[in-house]
């Protein structure tokens, strides 16, 4: 006799499927995390109309590539479709990774006092030299390159949260659709092959 594979039932409220602390459900959480980061997109395209030329063009590249992944992203959440996640984790993956080297690229200009970091506060701060004497300038730029060490540590933690919530929220879609075929495949009566066949007699009667 055939035996079947044991599964554990399924259950969405299972702790594993919990996020901010177990405030939320996970299903909840991606939706406010995924909203959060269209919010955050519209704050970019702002931010970067107010900035140099340089980084508005680099801003609203990547805002326009963070359209379609953040859109996506909305989609398959709100309408609990895993695939249409898999673009935003890829994307973020690759964020985070550029966000690290952004960190480090920053701290080996500070060492070396590379005069980047003039141009990088001219440019997302809006600092410059005029009418500062030197020592104005100098306290002022220490000041804004601890702000931006502080600014992407935190933003890294937070993608990296962000992204945790996702992908929690992709296994969460992934282990109900398991477990819905699952339980379809072992509740679905089989069929055999039922034909009659005819009696076999030895001989004719006479």
């Amino acid at each position: 006799m055939a035996t079947r594979a044991h599964q554990i039932p399924f259950d969405q409220n299972a702790k594993k499927y919990q996020c901010f602390c177990g405030n939320l459900h996970i299903k909840k959480g991606a939706r406010i995390v995924s909203c959060l980061l269209a919010l955050s997109l519209a704050v970019t395209v702002i931010f970067s109309l107010t900035r140099t030329a340089t980084v508005a063009f680099q801003n609203l590249f990547s805002a326009a590539f963070g359209v379609v992944v953040f859109g996506m992203l909305l989609y398959g959440v709100f309408k609990e479709k895993r695939l249409y996640v898999l673009p935003y984790m890829i994307f973020q993956t690759i964020s985070l990774v550029l966000t690290f080297i952004s960190l480090i690229a920053l701290l080996i200009m500070v060492a070396t006092n590379s005069n980047a970091i003039s141009q990088l506060a001219q440019d997302y701060g809006s600092l410059e030299q005029l009418g500062m004497s030197q020592d104005d300038f100098n306290k002022a730029l220490s000041g804004f390159v601890v702000f931006m060490i502080i600014f992407i540590c935190i933003s890294g933690l937070v993608e990296a949260y962000f992204l945790e919530v996702i992908y929690r929220f992709y296994t969460f879609l992934k282990d109900r659709e398991t477990s819905f075929n699952f339980n379809f495949d072992t509740c679905t009566p089989g069929f055999t092959n039922t034909q009659v066949h005819p009696p076999q007699y030895d001989g004719m009667m006479g």
